[in-house]
């Protein structure tokens, strides 16, 4: 009998190092990015003189990426920005934190999953004297289904709820989408989409008008060199 218990936990330990050795090790990703640019307006009245708002925006990007099979891939993306302008009207910054997942189930499925939260400050108030900081959440999911080798399905849903600091601006957003692509030929692709957007106030306090929107695409891609 130990001989058994032996066995089984020698065949456990050779799977797991197994699976082990399918990991890689994790991809680090580190990217700045910035710019400055001028934002003239123009005079309401021809007393009045221009106005120019002179900015400079800076973002550092971070990014994780660990590939634990060839099959399931996650990454963790976290960036903060900010845009400032000279005359100090209307500077804000952002920080998000975004992990999601891949996972290709079998070779005609593919899952991706992300979540993702985000903070936004901003220097000054609005014209109304409320704050403009807002968390956002968002929280969407996408499935890609080949039922033959030429034409893929992608149904997606998306949730946003958007947490502004004033009462007022609370909102949440769902979206339903649904995308099909087709290879005709080796020259001719075709694809469509599909999305349903409804917006809703988050609490009796939010003053957010309640809307539904429908949008469409249709793209046609023939590459003659193929």
């Amino acid at each position: 009998m130990n001989h058994f218990y032996s066995c089984i936990a020698a065949v456990l330990l050779l799977a797991t190092a197994a699976w082990c050795q399918e990991i890689k090790r994790p991809v680090f990703f580190l990217r700045y990015d910035g710019g400055t640019e001028s934002e003239e307006l123009e005079a309401e009245t021809s007393t009045e003189e221009e106005s120019v708002f002179d900015s400079q925006r800076h973002k550092i990007t971070f990014r994780i990426k660990e590939q634990w099979s060839d099959e399931l891939t996650t990454n963790l993306y976290t960036a903060v920005s900010s845009k400032i302008y000279d005359d100090g009207s209307g500077d804000y910054s952002y920080l998000y934190l975004t992990p999601n997942c891949i996972w290709d189930i079998t070779d005609r499925v593919r899952w991706v999953s992300e979540l993702r939260c985000k903070w936004t400050w901003y220097e000054q108030a609005d014209t109304e004297g409320n704050s403009k900081d807002l968390t956002s959440l968002l929280a969407k999911t996408e499935f890609a289904f080949r039922p033959v080798d030429r034409v893929k399905i992608i149904p997606s849903l998306r949730a946003v709820f958007d947490l502004y600091e004033n009462p007022a601006k609370l909102q949440q957003v769902y979206t339903a989408g649904m995308r099909v692509e087709s290879r005709i030929n080796p020259q001719v692709r075709l694809s469509g989409r599909y999305r349903g957007i409804l917006r809703l106030r988050l609490s009796e306090y939010s003053e957010v008008g309640e809307e539904f929107n429908n949008e469409f695409g249709v793209n046609l891609c023939w590459d003659p060199n193929k």
